[in-house]
């Protein structure tokens, strides 16, 4: 089973310095399509519905990437925190740091969304390989499944 790269989507697009608008969620959704095909990687894009949201989470499927809309009520961090609960061995791009610290607590592996942006643009720049060196580990903690994925994203 491939690692799942669980994104927190508002997060990325302010790191990117976009406002969270229709357009540039598509154009995120988009960008990570081509990421994901291109890098053969599956991805979980979490975006805050929790102010003006349906009752139930909402779910698109868009080829490797699945997009996420909370319910309302309830924010991306948090369902990000409960998905790595259930399912640790994801990584997980966010630089929120309490997203972080609970995604590591859980064993998962975490990339700010900086440091993902600068991976998804070399990969989709022309000609680029999109090869940059992964972050390193957390003092203490053994590198596994999530750390030799990290090299190919």
């Amino acid at each position: 089973m491939a690692v799942p790269v669980v994104i927190d989507g508002y997060n990325v697009l302010y790191a990117r310095g976009e406002s969270p608008s229709a357009e540039s969620r598509e154009r995120l959704v988009r960008d990570l399509v081509r990421w994901a095909q291109r890098r053969g990687r599956q991805a979980i894009l979490v975006f805050d519905a929790w102010a003006q949201g349906q009752r139930v989470e909402h779910v698109e499927a868009r080829g490797p990437v699945t997009v996420c809309f909370t319910r309302y009520g309830e924010r991306a961090d948090a369902w990000i925190v409960r998905r790595v609960t259930a399912r640790p061995e994801a990584v997980v791009v966010s630089s929120d740091r309490e997203v972080a610290r609970a995604a590591r607590r859980q064993g998962s592996a975490v990339l700010g969304a900086e440091a993902f942006l600068a991976r998804l643009d070399a990969a989709l720049g022309p000609g680029v390989g999109g090869d940059a060196a992964p972050a390193p580990a957390p003092p203490g903690r053994r590198p596994g499944r999530q750390a030799a994925w990290l090299r190919g994203l």
